[in-house]
């Protein structure tokens, strides 16, 4: 619908036009709000209503295979419904964007969920960013960031910007696997996430983290992430898929958003070899 369409259903007369007034406003709504948004086969959140079961407590060798196996054939399925994501087109770009942009071409990016042996127990590594950045300052992430053309890969870009950030060695990071990218908030980056295994024990107390970009490191066990207690369902922006948001080790600061979504990708292809859930009709 146009706006003058839009308007004119708005300034309609009478109890009989009520509905059709609320229908332009909705369909109005709905293509700004979902411009370059979520796919619309998206599927409700995987765990409602269904048991979870740790896969694994310890990151031995028996354990990280099975992990590696599991992720390798969750990719080998296809991507999800739920993980198809549209782009901007050129026409959609501001003028101000880079060359790229404009043609429509997203920009790349990758983070690194890291798991980690804490204490002897399977755990995920996190960061809380430093509370003066611009942007997400004070929110629990994963280490990421955009691509550098010296970067070999996307995997290299993930690593990288671990190294960077957590003050980890590359050689200690072992790669098994990856999810589908997922975009930005806006739609144009293109974010690649990958799993990744960090070798010995892990203190993130201990770990020499960049203070300009990282507050502190922290992690919490596998298992945390499987009690339905430690976390809250809610809609992820304006798709209807629904995910957790999830507690941690500070009362102020949750795990939500994008970092959310990935954690919960990454839940859900480790814990069963099932297929994921069909489309909703």
């Amino acid at each position: 619908m146009h706006l003058r369409g839009f308007q004119m259903a708005l300034r309609a007369p009478g109890a009989l036009h009520a509905m059709a007034r609320r229908k332009a406003a909705a369909l109005y709504a709905k293509k700004e709000t979902r411009r370059c948004a979520h796919d619309d086969r998206s599927v409700p959140g995987p765990w409602e209503g269904k048991p979870r079961k740790l896969p694994i407590a310890r990151l031995d060798s028996a354990g990280v295979a099975l992990l590696e196996q599991r992720l390798a054939e969750a990719t080998a399925r296809g991507v999800p419904a739920h993980m198809r994501f549209a782009y901007p087109r050129a026409s959609e770009v501001g003028p101000g964007e880079s060359e790229a942009r404009q043609q429509g071409v997203p920009g790349e990016a990758a983070v690194l969920l890291l798991l980690c042996s804490v204490g002897g127990r399977a755990s995920i590594l996190f960061e809380e960013r430093n509370r003066r950045l611009a942007a997400h300052s004070g929110e629990a992430c994963f280490a990421g960031g955009k691509a550098d053309d010296a970067d070999t890969s996307l995997a290299a870009t993930a690593v990288r910007e671990a190294v960077e950030e957590l003050g980890i060695a590359a050689a200690d990071v072992r790669i098994i696997g990856g999810l589908p990218p997922v975009p930005g908030k806006d739609h144009r980056l293109r974010v690649h996430p990958f799993v990744g295994v960090l070798a010995g024990e892990t203190d993130p107390g201990t770990l020499r983290v960049s203070r300009n970009e990282v507050h502190r490191a922290f992690a919490l066990p596998l298992e945390y992430f499987f009690d339905p207690a430690n976390s809250t369902m809610v809609r992820f922006r304006q798709s209807r898929i629904r995910i957790p948001v999830y507690r941690t080790d500070k009362p102020s600061l949750t795990i939500w958003g994008l970092t959310a979504f990935i954690l919960h990708e990454f839940l859900q292809r480790i814990s069963a070899a099932a297929p994921p859930l069909s489309s909703e009709k």
